[in-house]
């Protein structure tokens, strides 16, 4: 067997694995990556996301300057983007995991994630306006409070790549193809290196310090049918299908301590015609068609039995979508059709929908007989939400309208509009599962713990497989920004680990 040795090593080449790489060189370490995937396929769940958005806080457009140093002075003129405070960020987080969000992890994204972005932008990585998020009016641009304004240059792609080139230029060595199998530990069970596989067999790195950030286990259909529940192992993965939960498994077998909400993930709706892996497009090649379908605050939302299930207003997309997948793989055979009429053909065109086949019918009946739906149900289910709309008030995408229904089931709390006006269009949708919420129990150094609260000597964790962050629900844009700051941290501190005396100490962690 081939042994080497690295001061670090990081499991993963997403965004978070590639944080922690650049964080550990610049700290001091030799760092080898571990990339489980061929070099065409490189960077995770990270190169699958469409927006590549990274929720942080700012205090208005002075804050989003330095990030956007090559925005003319004349387009700031025309945006309207209120501040987004540390406790704004918080609340949105706690609000929407029903609490359960572990306070100090919360605290710690919410106060780390604007200077990460800022490091980001100083390293090289290119940011740029999601103008998807705002709303022209008047020929002003006019972003609602809290929405994910900053996205990586040319989305999850660039993202990957941009890492990628910083790493290049630092000299960081990447192993594609090599999927760590097991970490290797000492007599105290103090992490000191990693089993590799490679197509020539196996390598055993020796290291002092070890950051898994190799995703979640949203690409293991006995994991998802283990922790999630019954249909799941069948749900579409919207992202690679190399994560596999390997990092979790290989960390509980050394007694890390399982945490968070496994029987949760993030999961949005998609198109229902969409591959069963790596889901987020049609055309993977040319990142053609995103499949995501993010419009059904516009309209209402049917099962197959041309009836309402949810509540489509109850929240902005960005804190309602990574949950109502799981409610559309409730429904019979987990699809579900989303409506729409002419009025909303402007605002759902800057949503996605191009490369969509929609289907187009002049009036309910016939789209229902389209669509194979009970043609009576449909036009019964449309009609009581038609009576049920308030027409006291006007309808605004931006905040929180208050135009909802009364005397409806589910009701429709915002953005409520008669559902009257042809030609209607249906989108027939699924469960795209993202990532998985469970993992493992970390400090706000990034440390794995074991089962007795305690940090694991030489073991650090990043990204989607790190747990306490997001229960039932997360804020749009708030995984990427995870990512880069519990890899900054976790890479930092796997390096700084370097400047202790380790034999004979009782190991607490960096200071």
């Amino acid at each position: 067997m081939e042994t080497v040795n690295y001061d670090v090593v990081v499991v993963g080449l997403g965004n978070a694995a590639q944080a922690a790489a650049v964080a550990a060189h610049d700290a001091g370490a030799k760092v080898l990556v571990l990339e489980k995937a061929p070099e065409g396929k490189k960077g995770g769940n990270s190169w699958y996301t469409a927006g590549a958005r990274f929720r942080h806080t700012y205090n208005g457009i002075p804050d989003a300057k330095p990030l956007l140093p090559d925005v003319p002075e004349s387009e700031w003129q025309k945006i309207d983007l209120v501040p987004y405070t540390k406790d704004d960020f918080y609340a949105d987080v706690m609000r929407v995991t029903r609490g359960k969000a572990v306070p100090e992890l919360a605290a710690l994204l919410v106060n780390e994630s604007y200077p990460t972005v800022l490091w980001m932008r100083e390293l090289g990585i290119h940011w740029e306006i999601q103008y998807s998020a705002a709303n022209p009016e008047g020929g002003r641009l006019r972003f609602h409070h809290g929405c994910e304004f900053l996205r990586a240059k040319d989305g999850g792609a660039g993202l990957v790549n941009m890492w990628y080139r910083i790493l290049q230029q630092r000299g960081i060595n990447v192993r594609f193809e090599t999927a760590a199998i097991r970490l290797i530990t000492d007599d105290r069970n103090w992490v000191c290196g990693v089993v590799a596989q490679n197509p020539e067999g196996l390598v055993e790195i020796r290291c002092k310090g070890v950051v898994l950030a190799a995703g979640g286990f949203q690409a293991s259909p006995d994991l998802r049918a283990q922790y999630l529940g019954s249909g799941w192992d069948l749900a579409k993965v919207r992202g690679t299908k190399y994560n596999t939960g390997d990092g979790i498994k290989m960390a509980l077998e050394i007694g890390a301590q399982p945490f968070g909400h496994y029987s949760g993930g993030h999961a949005t709706p998609i198109d229902a015609d969409a591959n069963d892996y790596e889901a987020a497009f049609f055309d993977l090649g040319s990142r053609r068609h995103a499949t995501q379908r993010y419009g059904w605050t516009l309209g209402i939302m049917v099962n197959t039995e041309g009836r309402r299930f949810l509540d489509e207003g109850e929240d902005f997309r960005a804190y309602t979508y990574a949950k109502i997948g799981a409610e559309i793989l409730k429904q019979p055979g987990g699809i579900a059709y989303q409506i729409f009429d002419a009025k909303v053909k402007g605002p759902l065109g800057r949503l996605d929908y191009e490369g969509a086949t929609p289907v187009s019918a002049n009036s309910i009946a016939e789209l229902a007989e389209m669509l194979e739906l009970n043609s009576t149900v449909l036009m019964q289910t449309v009609q009581e939400f038609n009576d049920g709309v308030m027409e006291d008030r006007p309808f605004n995408e931006v905040i929180h309208d208050g135009k909802g229904t009364k005397e409806v089931y589910p009701p429709k709390s915002n953005w409520a509009q008669k559902i009257d006006t042809p030609p209607f269009l249906a989108y027939a949708t699924t469960c795209g599962l993202t990532f998985t919420y469970g993992g493992l129990k970390i400090n706000p150094r990034c440390e794995v713990l074991n089962r007795l609260d305690r940090p694991i000597p030489g073991l650090y964790a990043a990204g989607e497989l790190t747990a306490g962050f997001f229960y039932y629900n997360y804020p749009g844009g708030t995984g990427l920004t995870r990512g880069a700051v519990t890899g900054r941290i976790a890479g930092k501190n796997a390096a700084a680990r370097l400047k202790t005396e380790l034999s004979g100490l009782d190991w607490k962690g960096p200071k």
